[in-house]
């Protein structure tokens, strides 16, 4: 059993069944959930979990995968951000519902779902090039 599974399961009472949450290494514990929070209340713990892993490094310290995780309920109140979520289309017309980190002039990085991707601004709708390029001025 990885060293993040045997954290989480010690965190959780080590009682079966259980939930036990790691970084895509298997090496840190990000969360474990007893079977008695489950049955308490799944939803709530469900929620929980959710709010742990829009903050977590769930891809773990060795990964050399381009997204890293934050917090995907960020506002613009929060620093870092240039946009809150908010809809936003591509070329193609489908619609993207993403928070924005940062704009560099060719890439948006969009936080979706605790996530953040680069996306080429260059595949975006006009409109939706516009309102990005006006939110990141200064």
């Amino acid at each position: 059993m990885p060293k993040g599974a045997k954290a989480a399961r010690s965190s959780a009472g080590n009682t079966i069944p259980m939930v036990l949450v790691t970084t895509a290494d298997g090496e840190t514990s990000i969360a474990g959930i007893s079977y008695d929070t489950l049955k308490a209340d799944i939803r709530d713990a469900n929620r929980d979990l959710k709010k742990t892993l829009n903050t977590a490094d769930v891809l773990g310290s060795g990964s050399e995968l381009e997204e890293t995780t934050t917090d995907s309920e960020a506002s613009t109140e929060k620093p870092g951000l240039v946009a809150e979520i908010q809809a936003w289309k591509n070329s193609d017309g489908k619609e993207i519902t993403a928070a924005i980190k940062s704009f560099d002039g060719t890439n948006v990085v969009f936080v979706m779902s605790g996530r953040e991707v680069s996306y080429p601004i260059s595949k975006l709708s006009e409109e939706s090039r516009k309102k990005i390029e006006e939110l990141s001025k200064p």
